[in-house]
């Protein structure tokens, strides 16, 4: 559970198709970026976030909007790269600004659709204890067979079945 809400903005999602040095075997290579704002969204104004000094406990799973939905199957030599960099920490009402808590070991977990539609698709996860508003960017690469893929996501158009790639909620974000 996280005591801080979390918001996700997703960059849009990057495909390419590479050739594997040893074998050259085609992958598809996905890199999905964005930030994800904790405790508070910033300012359109002056960009900073509100000064919320208490502490809270991050724990989200957040569901990348554009994942492609993967067939578990074909996962077998995926292979995942996530980073995560702090971005911004919020002046506090105190008038200071600094690193005050931290967001450790970011992962990156399947998971099935919440619709029960076949695949599984991507959940950035933030655990963590922060004393302010964060703002973090983040990057996940997945390196798989071109064939891994079902159903290409974050489209927003329906494909062939009605499905749009994207659930219709988030699971447990907040």
């Amino acid at each position: 559970m996280t005591d801080a809400d979390v918001h996700l903005v997703a960059q849009p999602r990057l495909d390419t198709v590479v050739t594997e040095f040893v074998t050259d075997a085609r992958r598809l290579r996905s890199d999905y970026a964005g930030m994800a704002w904790i405790g508070d969204r910033p300012d359109p104004e002056s960009g900073q976030l509100g000064p919320d000094y208490r502490q809270r406990g991050v724990d989200s799973q957040l569901f990348l909007p554009d994942t492609h939905w993967y067939d578990v199957d074909a996962l077998d030599d995926v292979e995942v790269q996530v980073s995560v960099g702090l971005l911004q920490v919020a002046g506090t009402a105190l008038r200071t600004q600094g690193l005050v808590g931290a967001i450790a070991d970011p992962v990156v977990e399947f998971f099935e659709h919440p619709e029960g539609l076949p695949g599984v698709g991507l959940c950035l996860g933030l655990t963590g204890q922060i004393f302010s508003n964060l703002g973090l960017a983040y990057r996940v690469t997945v390196l798989c067979a071109p064939e891994a893929v079902l159903r290409h996501g974050g489209t927003g158009q329906p494909d062939a079945q009605g499905d749009t790639g994207q659930p219709d909620a988030q699971p447990d974000d907040e």
